[in-house]
Parts: structure tokens; C-alpha cells; sequence
């Protein structure tokens, strides 16, 4: 009872924030549902938290308004915006991944050690459902998704593909300064600083040299010191 409360929940709030992303982006649910292929009212129920968005859909979704993924199932996330240029096939590549998702989640299943049956009990479905989920047949629910992947001892990010529907912009821009905010202070602050990009093309260059022309450069080095 509690994991369906929680898959429940879990819907409600991604609906609440993809409804938030699609109107922070000006789209109409009339253009999400022709994206999704599906009916403007069934997509009306999407956003009303009644059905779960698919990892898919949400990748879909993510490109069409420009917004980094984590952002339609993460409140405290903020996505920079950026444009889009290209428009891809949504309704091919969404069921693609579809197919796809299903073989990652039949083997997340049995790398496990579960049956149809026992994962149909964790998620409150039929084992027809479960099928039918594991044969691209039916869109399982992120929110059924996150259950499945922390009951296999995965993540979420796990199942996400980067190759079918490339990452917007934004989120592009997110990774870029989750990257620099690794980084130690000293270390950030004289890659941010445009007086030093001499200094780091030079970095760059050595990087791609062989072993010996290295060591020839830095023997040159010494010479020129002593």
C-alpha cells in the first residue's frame, strides 16, 4: 500500500512539474499530446498526476521545451534555458526507446533475481502488465520506474539514453557548471579567467602528444633551466 502511495505521489509531482515546464516554455498540451501521440485529454490526465509520464515521454518532453531532464522529476532543480534548432522525429524515436527501455528493464528484473510475478507485487500490477511493459508493449510510469530501479540495487540515470534523443541545451549548460563546480576553487577560477586560455590551449595540446614527444620537450626544458 505504501509503494503505491508513493508511486501515487511520485506522478502528481512530475505532472506538476512538466505542466510547469510546458507553460514556462509557451507550449500548448495540444502540441505535448501531438508530440507524445496521444489525445490532448490523455495527456490532460499526464499533467493531472491520474497517469505517469514515461522515462521516454519526459526525454521527449525535456527536448521539446529545452529543459534538462532532471528538471521534470526534480522540485529543487533549476534548468537554464537555451533554443532548440532541430526537430526530431519525437513519435519513432519515443517508441524506440520504448523497445529499448523494456530490455534494459527485463534485464534490471532478472539480473535480480525476481520473477514477472514479484515484481508485478512490488509495483501493485497485474504480471500481465509487467509483460506487457517488458515487451515495449505498454509505457511504464517513471515513477514505477524509480521503484524498480532502487529495488534492483540501480539508479535512474541508469536507464536514461543519450544516443536516441540528445540532451537540450540546458542541460548541456547544466553538466558544463556541475563539471566546473567539481573542480577546486584555485583550479575554477583560473579556468573561468580569459587571460589564461593561452595557458590552457597549450594544456590541451600536450594532452594529445605521445610519451616521448613529452619527455623530448620536457628534457629541452632542463637544458634551457641548467
Amino acid at each position: 500500500m505504501e509503494t503505491a502511495q508513493t508511486i501515487a505521489i511520485r506522478c502528481k509531482i512530475v505532472g506538476i512539474l512538466v505542466k510547469r515546464a510546458r507553460i514556462d516554455a509557451g507550449k500548448s498540451m495540444r502540441e505535448c499530446s501531438e508530440l507524445l501521440g496521444c489525445s490532448p485529454a490523455i495527456y490532460s490526465r499526464y499533467e493531472q498526476g491520474n497517469r505517469g509520464f514515461s522515462l521516454p515521454q519526459l526525454e521527449a518532453l525535456a527536448h521539446f521545451f529545452d529543459v534538462s531532464l532532471v528538471s521534470l522529476w526534480d522540485d529543487g532543480h533549476v534548468s537554464p534555458g537555451g533554443t532548440q534548432d532541430e526537430a526530431l522525429p519525437m513519435a519513432q524515436i519515443i517508441a524506440l526507446r520504448r523497445r529499448m527501455l523494456a530490455v534494459k528493464l527485463r534485464q534490471c528484473r532478472q539480473t535480480a533475481g525476481l520473477s514477472q510475478r514479484e515484481m508485478s507485487q512490488l509495483l501493485g500490477r497485474t504480471v500481465n502488465m509487467v509483460s506487457l511493459y517488458e515487451r515495449g508493449m505498454r509505457d511504464i510510469p517513471l515513477a514505477e520506474l524509480e521503484v524498480v530501479a532502487e529495488r534492483c540495487g540501480h539508479s535512474l540515470v541508469e536507464f536514461m539514453d543519450e544516443e536516441t534523443i540528445p540532451p537540450s541545451l540546458a542541460e548541456q549548460q547544466r553538466r558544463i557548471m556541475a563539471q566546473l563546480d567539481a573542480l577546486p576553487p584555485d583550479v575554477r577560477e583560473f579556468v573561468l579567467s580569459p587571460t589564461n586560455a593561452l595557458y590552457l590551449r597549450i594544456a590541451m595540446l600536450l594532452s594529445t602528444m605521445k610519451a616521448d614527444h613529452l619527455r623530448q620537450i620536457a628534457e629541452a626544458l632542463l637544458d634551457i633551466t641548467y
